[in-house]
Order: C-alpha cells, then structure tokens, then sequence
C-alpha cells in the first residue's frame, strides 16, 4: 500500500487517514478467532509483565510476547504507509487490545499526550477485528486535534465511564466530531487526536486492536511505562537510540498459520459475527 501526495497532506492537516483495508472480513473472522484463543485468553509470557495487573497481562503490549500479534503490527500494508509518515526507521512501542464487552460503558475523550508527557511524533494504527457501529462501541475523532495537547478535567466518581480513565479532556465549540463506523478488517492510521468511544449497548463484544509507532529517536518512551519495558523494530535502523529494545517474538502461531487454517475452512463454515 503506498499513500498519495494528496492522502499525506490530508494526514499533516487533519491527523487521519481512514477506511484502509488490512484484511477481507473472511479473513477478519478467523484471525478474530485465533487472537481471541491463542492471546486473550492466555496472559503474556513476557518478562516484563509479569507484574502487570491480571487484565493487562491479557490486553495490554502483547507484540511483545506473541508472534501472531508482532507479525500482525508489521505487515506491508501498515509498515508501508507508516513508514512515508515517519520516515525509514520505525519502532513499535505500545499495543493494546479493546476487548469491549457486552454494555461495557463509554471510554472518554482524551489524547495519549496528556497521560505520556512525550514529545508527540507517534502514528497509532487502530484495526476494527470486529466490525464496529453506532451501537457496539463507535469510535468518535475530532479531525485537525493533534495541532495541541488540550485540557484534561478529572472525571468525577462514579459517572460511568470506562473505569481506568480518571481523566477526560475538554472539546471546543468548534471542534467537529467525526464518526468512525469501521468494517471488519480496516484500519485507520492517525496522530494525536482527540478520540472517544461510545458504549457498546449490544448483547455481543466488540474487538478492536490499537499500536503505536514512532521513529526510534522518540524518547521518554520508557519514563512513562512500567519497568523493564521494551520497543520493538520494525523497519530501518535503531542504532543511535537511547532507547531499550527487545528481540521480535517467537511465540504461538503466526499469521500463516491463521490463514492456512481459512483455506481448509468448506466456506459454510464463515459467518459474519452479529452485533
């Protein structure tokens, strides 16, 4: 995938880029299968979480233990594109997967910068493994929002949202908000916006899957993570980076795996998922 002149200027001026297909939704439903079995439910084998909190050990930077979720985050089709936005030399250093339960609440608006305290150079890939719709858990963005890091109020008790955000961020009178109803199977690349999603008021989880990528030069990666934290490489060279890096995971199946599986599938066997 090779971005035009016009989509990187859209992506200096608003900080997104959309409806990008990674995989069909045939392919969507089985890797959706996979991660559900082979990554969230079995916590991570990576040294540095073993002190993690038992659901972060299921969620939270698994590209660090797990070969499927690693050759996930560095196919062509991502790698490509980022590297036009950031440039050759391109580390992953955070992932997490948004397991949106059945009526789990609103996760509120916010930017990474405000809680990372980083200089913002980063790109987050965010893939719909589920597809996602006004009614399982909408992703919202206000287009233009990474020119600045905004206000963030602490989010009173018990208002219902999503319960590991204390913070929420202020919107403007004239910030647009945009919906970002997504298939199956596409991502959408951005910079620093301010993002929020809506309850999932289904009877069925929603599955979405978010990571970070920055040139290797982006310090303050480690002060603001958990101890022994480590990036990953995944185009061009690290060799004047302060920062810690680790070795790519050999763990589990890879996405070759997930795909032969599909081609032994008869093709009664794929359904979409109802939401």
């Amino acid at each position: 995938m090779y971005l035009t002149t016009e989509a990187l200027k859209t992506f200096r001026e608003e900080g997104l880029l959309r409806q990008l297909q990674l995989v069909e939704p045939e392919r969507a439903l089985a890797l959706r299968e996979v991660l559900q079995r082979e990554v969230l439910e079995r916590p991570s084998t990576a040294e540095s979480h073993k002190d993690f909190l038992p659901k972060m050990q299921f969620e939270n930077d698994r590209h660090l233990d797990s070969r499927l979720v690693f050759e996930l985050c560095t196919l062509p089709e991502i790698i490509g594109p980022i590297t036009q936005l950031i440039g050759d030399n391109v580390m992953l250093f955070r992932s997490q997967f948004f397991n949106k339960q059945a009526q789990a609440p609103e996760i509120p608006w916010h930017q990474e910068s405000h809680f990372w305290n980083v200089e913002k150079r980063w790109v987050t890939l965010w893939l719909a493994v589920d597809e996602v719709t006004q009614s399982n858990g909408l992703l919202q963005l206000v287009p233009g929002s990474h020119d600045s890091t905004r206000e963030h109020v602490q989010i009173p008790v018990d208002t219902g949202y999503w319960s590991t955000f204390k913070w929420m961020a202020n919107l403007k009178h004239s910030d647009q908000i945009l919906d970002c109803p997504t298939a199956a199977g596409e991502f959408m690349l951005f910079d620093d916006l301010l993002h929020r999603s809506l309850a999932n008021t289904t009877s069925s989880p929603r599955l979405a899957f978010a990571a970070r990528y920055a040139s290797p030069d982006l310090v303050g990666v480690h002060e603001n993570a958990y101890p022994g934290h480590r990036c990953l490489l995944v185009s061009g060279s690290a060799d004047k980076s302060p920062l810690h890096f680790a070795p790519p995971p050999q763990n589990g199946p890879g996405l070759a795996d997930v795909y032969a599986a599909i081609n032994e599938r008869p093709k009664n066997q794929v359904k979409a998922r109802v939401t």
